[in-house]
């Protein structure tokens, strides 16, 4: 007997058996659901063939019900051939007690006889067996196409599995692959938040509503799956879902590792059965190897980002250590946050008085932002992470919802956190980090903490070049202010002087010894004023590489030098390691006050005292000059003296105090007290007074002069 299921072989059939109930027509009957009674294969029946009507429909009905033979002579059923039908018997087709459907044979101007009648069922039993093995062929053509079916799943899967490490791109190209394995019209992959909620990570085929959805687990059709971990074949409108036009879903667990991190659903709009418990099966070990490899590409990945991020730490600090430019290592830094770790915008704001300051950026586009203030308070998100001193996150969509100035339209997710702050107390900046499609997680927020705080020392240095850059700028042009109104002034006067002798040449060669001799004095008075200029100058550079005692008892023996003096120095203490600001504001505040000795006491001694105190370091200047009347200090800067007020501004800067005490006719005192714990956030860098003139063998005597010496008193003082 064959098993083949093709129409040539049904058509050989159904004529053989027809000839063996000897009946002009025959066919296998078939009852199907919301179709009724209809021919399923037949000899010279048409395929039109009504059962439903006249007297064959009930005799299908009580032969279907009885499960005995019958016939009916009342007929006029066509057939094919032309000719009209006359009777009609009908026989259950039964195999192994299941009812199967009825095999009907049809004579023209006759009826069977109850031998035929009885031959008739002899045939159907052998049609039962027939459509058996044939429905027992179709089964295992079908198993055989969901085993093909299910191979192929797998195999892509593992394709895909072997080649992507990056999650995302892993469950994009599992969905897309599911649709084609699976012939479906739908596909989504829901995953499980850390607070149970199931949302939809990748779709195909899915509506903007679909999308949105989100099911708690254990709620609904997808969270009950999810919380049993057993897959789902639904068919037909699914009350409450979210496609009323579906007719068919599978709905699997992604299971790996012993425990549910989402569901994998699948679905189809034919109005053909599609899917089987083969199918079912199918998914089931498709889901599981698709959670199993997502495990494992998370894993992948978090192992990727500690590695980058470890980069990104270790450059940092190679930034803020043995970086050169300020303003160039904070470009490179944001630089390096935008295409390491995948940020789609990077910024570094700065923390000025009542304002942020956009320092370094990436992502933002040719317009650089405006300056952000933060005395309103209107910004909520950064009045949180400037208060509060912790991260903060923020979303923008497409909307028209308004952006604050930080928030880059390259971005709709954004996470910021504070630069500084966690040690010093104090929040140096703001660091704004966005992304334009993945939300920020706490471990974004620790490591961005993290980041703000190696920030800090970069943006403390790049301030801090600013602040001298703008003191030099400063320093330069008060420099320059000087030299006009100093030198060139000086100059001028020996111009004048030359030009006089040229006239006493033409007029009385008598008088121009006098004018040579006073243009002389003149020339050398510049020349000593030049030399002092320049050697303050080099003594600023040469401070740095000098201990405090060395530099002050250089600055007393250059006075002993020029003046002819006698200076004693004295210390006291155990020397004690200053910071650099604050031995160059003691140098500073020791050189011009010993330049007011030389050049305005009238002294015949003076002394100089250093003495390391257990918090402080203390100096003192005492002269037993001519002195002066206390009570004018507080006009001292009114009056032009601005060498005791330079003085007292730097002792202050450093945290320190000065004090200058002085009598008409009994000398002067002037000692400065600085503590070694200063700080250097008021000192403004300026000249040391030294004076080195190895040259010169001594004082310049110039009463015409002597109200002009106070330019490098000017000049220095400051």
């Amino acid at each position: 007997m064959t098993l083949r299921l093709d129409a040539d072989f049904w058509t050989a059939r159904m004529a053989y058996l027809a000839k063996l109930a000897r009946a002009d027509a025959i066919g296998v009957v078939l009852n199907l659901r919301n179709e009724g009674y209809v021919t399923y294969v037949a000899h010279n029946v048409p395929a039109d063939t009504r059962w439903t009507e006249g007297p064959q429909g009930a005799l299908l009905a009580r032969v279907l019900t009885r499960r005995t033979p019958e016939q009916a002579a009342t007929v006029a059923i066509p057939l094919a051939d032309g000719r009209t039908a006359d009777a009609v018997a009908v026989a259950p087709v039964v195999w192994k007690d299941q009812l199967v459907g009825a095999l009907a044979a049809m004579l023209v101007g006759r009826v069977f006889t109850p031998e035929e009648t009885s031959d008739l069922s002899r045939v159907a039993e052998l049609v039962g067996l027939e459509l058996a093995e044939a429905n027992a062929l179709w089964r295992a053509q079908r198993q055989h196409q969901d085993a093909e079916t299910k191979l192929r799943a797998v195999r892509v899967l593992q394709a895909v599995i072997r080649k992507e490490r990056d999650p995302n791109q892993l469950l994009e190209r599992a969905t897309a692959q599911l649709a084609e394995v699976f012939a479906a019209d739908g596909v989504s992959i829901m995953l499980a938040d850390d607070h149970g909620e199931l949302s939809v990570r990748t779709s195909q085929g899915l509506s903007e509503e679909a999308k949105r959805d989100r099911k708690r687990v254990g709620e609904g059709i997808s969270g009950k799956v999810a919380l049993s971990g057993q897959a789902i074949l639904l068919t037909g409108k699914v009350q409450g879902g979210t496609d009323p036009t579906v007719s068919e879903s599978i709905i699997a667990p992604l299971r790996a590792g012993g425990k549910t991190i989402g569901v994998v659903n699948v679905k189809h709009r034919s109005p053909e059965e599609r899917y089987g418990e083969a199918h079912v099966e199918s998914l089931t070990q498709v889901a599981s190897d698709i959670a199993a490899a997502l495990l494992t590409a998370e894993d992948y990945q978090r192992a990727e980002e500690d590695r980058r991020q470890a980069l990104v730490l270790y450059e940092l600090s190679r930034l803020a250590t043995l970086g050169t430019d300020p303003q160039n290592d904070l470009e490179t830094a944001a630089m390096m946050l935008a295409d390491n770790l995948r940020h789609d915008v990077v910024g570094v704001w700065a923390a000025e008085e009542h304002k942020l300051k956009l320092r370094a950026s990436a992502g933002y586009g040719p317009i650089i932002p405006a300056d952000i203030p933060t005395s309103t308070g209107s910004d909520t998100v950064l009045a949180r992470v400037l208060r509060e001193r912790r991260t903060a996150t923020a979303s923008y969509g497409n909307t028209a919802e308004p952006r604050p100035d930080w928030a880059a339209p390259a971005a709709a997710n954004f996470l910021l956190a504070p630069i500084g702050g966690a040690h010093a107390g104090v929040v140096l900046g703001v660091l704004v980090l966005g992304r334009a499609l993945t939300a920020y997680t706490s471990a974004d927020a620790d490591f961005a903490t993290t980041v703000g705080e190696y920030l800090a020392g970069m943006l403390q240095k790049s301030a801090s070049n600013d602040v001298v850059q703008r003191t030099a700028a400063t320093e330069r042009r008060r420099i320059a202010q000087e030299l006009h109104d100093g030198l060139a002034q000086e100059l001028t006067g020996v111009v004048l002087a030359l030009e006089g002798c040229q006239r006493a040449l033409d007029r009385d060669p008598s008088l121009l010894g006098p004018q040579l001799a006073k243009a002389a004095r003149d020339a050398r008075a510049t020349l000593s004023d030049v030399r002092q200029y320049m050697a303050a100058l080099r003594q600023t550079e040469e401070a740095g590489g000098l201990n405090l005692p060395v530099t002050v008892a250089r600055l007393v023996d250059d006075l002993r030098r020029q003046t002819g003096l006698h200076v004693d120095l004295e210390e006291t203490g155990v020397e004690r390691e200053l910071e650099p600001f604050v031995e160059r504001a003691v140098i500073r505040i020791v050189g011009e006050s010993l330049r007011n000795v030389g050049q305005h006491s009238g002294a015949s001694n003076a002394k100089v005292m250093l003495r390391y105190d257990s918090e402080q370091v203390v100096i003192t200047i005492e002269d037993d000059g001519k002195g002066f009347d206390a009570n004018e200090l507080g006009t001292a800067e009114e009056r032009g003296h601005y060498g005791i007020v330079g003085m007292r501004e730097r002792a202050e800067g450093v945290g320190g105090q000065l004090v200058v005490r002085s009598e008409t006719g009994r000398g002067t005192i002037v000692r400065a007290s600085i503590p070694y714990r200063a700080t250097a956030g008021d000192v403004t860098p300026g000249w040391t007074g030294s004076v080195d003139d190895a040259e010169q063998p001594g004082p310049i005597e110039d009463i015409e002069r002597s109200e002009k010496a106070g330019f490098l008193g000017r000049l220095f003082g400051r």
